[in-house]
């Protein structure tokens, strides 16, 4: 398998829930959830803080990349997607509504890095 992009990915802090519930289903193992990190962090004094934003990157091959470009692009396409994961994987959780893909969708800002062949 060819890792041939990074694909970034950061998000308004508003919207910390939606896309930590759809990166549990973009994400192939079980960790996806936790992709964009802790909603608090600490600052140099040790005082707990909340981001203005956050993000979360992955390698991955050219037609990872193409779906989930497609995805971000079409907030139904990303609802569907997402929902028949859950109802795959997570039948007791809710998935994401149309409206929460759409807001995510319109904030998402995506940087897509092409790697020298990682394999």
């Amino acid at each position: 398998m060819s890792y041939d992009s990074t694909l970034t990915i950061t998000v308004p802090a508003s919207l910390y829930d939606t896309a930590c519930a759809i990166a549990r289903s973009l994400d192939p193992d079980s960790g996806g959830a936790a992709s964009f990190g802790p909603r608090t962090t600490l600052d140099a004094d040790g005082n707990e803080v909340t981001p203005e934003s956050y993000t979360t990157s992955t390698p991955c091959t050219s037609e990872f990349k193409a779906q989930a470009l497609a995805m971000l692009a079409d907030p139904a396409v990303l609802c569907h997607a997402v929902s028949q994961d859950y109802a795959a994987r997570w039948p007791d959780l809710t998935p994401p509504t149309l409206e929460q893909c759409a807001a995510f969708c319109a904030a998402v800002v995506v940087q897509v890095a092409f790697n020298a062949e990682i394999t």
